[in-house]
C-alpha cells in the first residue's frame, strides 16, 4: 500500500467512527432502531436457513416472500449472521458497512471536484452525519439509500467522464441494482440527479462524438431499466397503488421546518433554545416531516458558495438546479408557512388550507415513480445532496481561503450532531432488541422446527418474521403492509375467515378449522401485540383474558391438546390424531350460546362513544375498537344484540358514518332485525375528502321483535374500503362508524 493511501485509511477510522456512532451502528454498542432490524434479521434468518435464498420461506407462507424493500441491506445482514454475529450485531455490522460505502463514494466525489484527500474526508464525514441521513434510521433501508446518494452520483459521473469505460459501466450497473433493491425513494432521486447531470453534459460538451453521447445514454438507460425490470420480477408486481394527492400535501414540508430545528433532535438549537417544541397533532402528515426537515447550516453555506461563485460555476449551477429540484419538490403540490391542522382533521391535507399550489402536483398523480414517492418530504434529501455537492466543491476549490473553509466546515459539523437522546435512544435501542431473545425462547419449547404455525389473531406482524426465522418454523404470518396483503391472497380460506386484529364471533370455530383442515400443525394463540412488540419498550399483553380464555375452552376439547407460556397459548390436535374437516367443526361449535345484549328501554340511548360497553362483545360481532368517534364496523356483516320492549312498536334511531371518503365512493348499507330488512340506503362520497354522521330512524313493527326480547341488528355493508386507499397508514377494511342507537 503507498503511503498516501496509508494516511486516507488511517485518518478515515476515527472519522468513520464518528459516522458510526451518530448513525448508531457500533457493534456491541448501538443499533440504529428496533421493529426495522426485527423485521430485516428475519429476512436475513430466513435467506440463510435455506442455504441462501433471496426469498424468506419461513414467513408468508404458502409462498416465498419476497422482501417489499431493502434486499441490499438484508444480504449483507445474512453474510454476518452466517459469519456467527448474533442478530442485533449482524444488523448493525451491515449498517455500517453500507455506511462505509457511503463514506467511500463520498469521498470519490469529493476528490473528481479536486478535492484534497483530507478535505474529501472531512466532505464525506460531513455527508454521512447529516441529519436527514440519521433520523431516518428509524426508516431502516431508507437512511442507507439516502447516505449512498453521493455513492450513486459517482457511479454515474464515471459514465459521463468516461463512457468507454468497461468498468464504468459495471460500475453504474452494480450502483442501478443497489439502489433499487436497497429503497424506491432514494432510486428515483438518483434517477432524476442522473437525468439533470446527463442533460447538462449534452450541454456542457458540445464537441463530445455522437457515439460517446450515444454510450452515455445507453448505459443511464440500460442501468436504470435493468434494475426497474429486476425489482419488479423480484417483488411480483410493476408499481404499487398511487396515493391520493391529499397524501402529497400532507406529507410536504413547511417552510419553516427547513430553518427551525424540532426540539429533541439537534444538540446545537437545543442549546441555543431556538429549536421548537412540535407534536404530531399539530401539523399535517406525521412527526417525521418535521424531524427530519431542518437543514438550514448547509443550505446557507450552499448559497453563500453559489453566490461568491469562485469555483467552477458550471458544475455549482447543476448542483443548484438538483438542489433546488429536491426542495421543490419536498414542499409536495403546496406551500404551507405555518400551516397547522385543525382539531378532528385528519393527517391528509387538502387543497383549501395551501397558501398557494407549488404546481407539482400534474408530476406526483401522472409520472411513473413520482407517483409513488407519496411523502414529498423525503425529496429534501435530493435538495441537501445539491447543496453538499456545492459545499464539497467550495471545500475543494483553491479560490477560496482556509477560513472560509473552515468556517464552512465548522458550521455544518456544528449542526449535524444529533440530541444526546438520539445517542441514548441507540443504546436503548439495542437493549430491546436483545430482549426479544426472551420471546424467541419462550416459545421454542411450544414449537417443532419444520412445522407450520399460525400465529393469532393475526395483524401486521413486524416480530413474527424474527420469532420464525430464528425458530425455523413456517408460518402465514409476516411484518410489512405489502408483504402482507402479498401473503393474505394465497393463504388457505381457512387463514382467510380471521379478521386482522380481532376476536370475532368465528374465532374459535376458525382455529378449530385450521387444525381440522390440516392447514396448520398449530396454532399460537397470541397474547401480545406482534407489531407493537417488535418497537422499543417493554412486551405488552393485548386481550390476554379473552384469549386465555378461549385457549382453555379449546384445551377442553377432547381432540386438541394447548401448551402454555407467558405470551402464547399453542394449540394443536392431539398426538396420533387426523383433521376430520371444516363440516365436522361446523357440526360440533355453536359461536352462539354465549349472547350478551344492550339494554334499552324506550326513550333511552346507548352511545358508542363512550364507556359503559364491553370491547370484547363488539370486537366477536365484527366492529373493531372504541375511537373518541366511535366504533367502525369491519366486516361486511356485523351485528349488536339489542334488548328491546316487547309487544309495541317502536322507532329505532341509528347515527353512523359510512366510510365514503371520496367522490367516487358508493357504499350500500342494509340493516335487519331478527333477519327481517327494515332499511336500504346507498351513501355517496364527498368532495372534500371527509365523511359526516347520518341519522337514521328506522320503524320497528313489534310482528318483528324477538318473543324473548333478545333482538339482533344486523348490519350488511357492500363495499368495506379501506383507509389505505386515500394514504392513511391504517390496514383495516371499514363499514361504517356507528355513534349511537336509541329508540322512541
Amino acid at each position: 500500500m503507498s503511503a498516501h493511501r496509508l494516511f486516507v485509511a488511517t485518518a478515515a477510522i476515527p472519522l468513520l467512527a464518528v459516522v458510526f456512532v451518530v448513525n448508531g451502528t457500533v457493534p456491541g454498542l448501538l443499533i440504529p432502531t428496533t421493529a426495522q432490524a426485527l423485521w430485516t434479521v428475519g429476512f436475513a434468518q430466513s435467506f440463510i436457513n435455506d442455504g441462501f435464498s433471496l426469498f424468506a420461506h419461513n414467513i408468508g407462507a404458502p409462498e416465498p416472500a419476497a422482501i417489499a424493500f431493502g434486499l441490499s441491506g438484508a444480504l449483507a445482514t445474512s453474510a454476518f449472521l452466517k459469519l456467527g454475529l448474533a442478530a442485533v450485531d449482524a444488523y448493525s455490522a451491515a449498517f455500517a458497512l453500507w455506511l462505509t460505502v457511503a463514506f467511500g463514494g463520498a469521498y470519490k466525489l469529493t476528490r473528481r471536484f479536486g478535492g484534497e484527500a483530507m478535505i474529501s474526508l472531512l466532505s464525506a464525514t460531513l455527508w454521512c452525519t447529516m441529519p436527514v441521513v440519521w433520523f431516518h434510521n428509524g426508516y431502516s433501508m431508507l437512511a442507507l439509500g439516502i447516505a449512498l446518494l453521493p455513492f450513486y452520483f459517482y457511479c454515474s459521473v464515471r459514465v459521463l467522464d468516461r463512457p468507454r469505460s468497461i468498468a464504468s459501466f459495471v460500475l453504474f450497473v452494480f450502483a442501478c441494482l443497489v439502489a433499487v433493491f436497497m429503497d424506491g425513494y432514494t432510486y428515483m432521486m438518483f434517477a432524476v440527479a442522473t437525468g439533470f447531470a446527463f442533460l447538462f453534459s449534452l450541454i456542457r460538451f458540445r464537441d463530445s462524438s455522437l457515439t460517446d453521447i450515444i454510450i452515455k445514454g445507453f448505459t443511464i438507460g440500460a442501468g436504470l431499466l435493468v434494475s426497474y425490470v429486476l425489482y419488479a420480477l423480484y417483488v411480483g408486481q410493476a408499481e404499487f397503488i398511487a396515493s391520493p394527492i391529499d397524501f402529497f400535501r400532507g406529507w410536504g414540508a413547511n417552510l419553516e421546518f427547513f430553518f427551525i430545528a424540532t426540539k429533541g433532535m439537534m444538540f446545537l438549537p437545543d442549546l441555543m433554545g431556538i429549536s421548537d417544541a412540535r407534536t404530531a397533532q399539530e401539523y399535517f402528515g406525521d412527526s417525521s416531516v418535521f424531524k427530519s426537515s431542518f437543514s438550514a447550516a448547509v443550505i446557507i453555506v450552499a448559497i453563500y458558495a453559489v453566490v461568491t461563485a469562485k469555483a467552477d460555476r458550471k458544475a455549482m449551477v447543476l448542483f443548484a438546479i438538483i438542489g433546488l429540484f429536491g426542495f421543490y419538490m419536498s414542499l409536495g403540490p403546496s406551500v404551507k408557512l405555518f400551516t397547522y391542522r385543525p382539531e378532528g382533521m385528519d393527517q391528509l391535507m387538502p387543497k383549501s388550507y395551501e397558501l398557494f399550489s407549488t404546481g407539482n402536483a400534474w408530476l406526483s398523480e401522472k409520472l411513473p415513480g413520482f407517483k409513488n414517492m407519496r411523502a414529498s418530504y423525503r425529496w429534501m434529501a435530493l435538495g441537501v445532496f445539491g447543496c453538499w455537492v456545492i459545499l464539497a466543491i467550495m471545500l475543494s476549490s483553491k479560490r477560496w481561503s482556509v477560513t472560509q473553509k473552515a468556517i464552512a466546515l465548522i458550521v455544518v459539523a456544528a449542526f449535524n450532531v444529533p440530541a444526546v437522546g438520539i445517542i441514548r435512544n441507540y443504546y436503548q435501542d439495542r437493549a430491546d432488541v436483545g430482549s426479544r431473545e426472551a420471546v424467541v425462547q419462550e416459545l421454542a419449547p411450544l414449537v417443532r422446527k419444520g412445522e407450520t404455525v399460525a400465529f393469532l389473531p393475526y395483524r401486521n406482524d413486524f416480530l413474527v418474521n424474527y420469532l420464525a426465522s430464528k425458530l425455523d418454523i413456517r408460518t402465514y404470518n409476516i411484518g410489512g403492509d405489502k408483504n402482507l396483503a402479498s401473503a393474505r391472497e394465497s393463504w388457505p380460506e381457512t387463514m382467510k375467515r380471521f379478521s386482522q386484529d380481532e376476536i370475532d364471533p368465528d374465532f374459535m370455530a376458525n382455529v378449530r378449522a385450521v387444525l381440522e383442515n390440516e392447514d396448520a400443525d398449530a396454532v399460537a394463540i397470541t397474547y401480545i401485540d406482534l407489531l407493537a412488540a417488535a418497537h422499543s419498550g417493554p412486551v405488552r399483553d393485548v386481550f390476554k383474558d379473552e384469549l386465555s380464555d378461549i385457549a382453555r375452552k379449546l384445551d377442553g376439547d377432547p381432540r386438541l391438546a394447548a401448551s402454555y407460556s407467558d405470551h402464547f397459548a399453542v394449540i394443536r390436535l392431539n398426538p396420533g390424531l387426523k383433521g376430520m374437516g371444516e363440516a365436522w367443526v361446523a357440526q360440533s361449535y355453536d359461536p352462539r350460546k354465549d349472547r350478551e345484549p344492550i339494554k334499552l328501554e324506550k326513550g333511552s340511548t346507548v352511545s358508542f362513544r363512550v364507556g359503559g360497553l364491553k370491547p370484547e362483545l363488539m370486537l366477536h360481532r365484527g366492529w373493531s375498537r372504541f375511537e373518541t368517534n366511535g366504533i367502525w364496523s369491519t366486516r361486511k356483516v356485523s351485528n349488536v344484540l339489542l334488548e328491546l320492549p316487547k309487544h309495541q312498536d317502536l322507532n329505532l334511531r341509528v347515527d353512523l358514518a359510512p366510510f365514503v371518503p371520496r367522490s367516487q365512493d358508493r357504499m350500500k348499507v342494509q340493516l335487519s332485525m331478527n333477519g327481517h330488512d327494515v332499511f336500504e340506503r346507498t351513501y355517496v362520497g364527498r368532495n372534500d375528502g371527509t365523511w359526516r354522521v347520518e341519522t337514521e330512524n328506522i320503524k320497528l313493527p313489534s310482528s318483528i321483535l324477538s318473543e324473548d326480547g333478545i333482538n339482533v341488528l344486523e348490519f350488511k355493508v357492500d363495499p368495506l374500503l379501506s383507509p389505505t386507499s386515500i394514504g392513511i397508514q391504517d390496514p383495516r377494511s371499514l363499514g361504517v362508524m356507528l355513534q349511537q342507537i336509541s329508540i322512541e
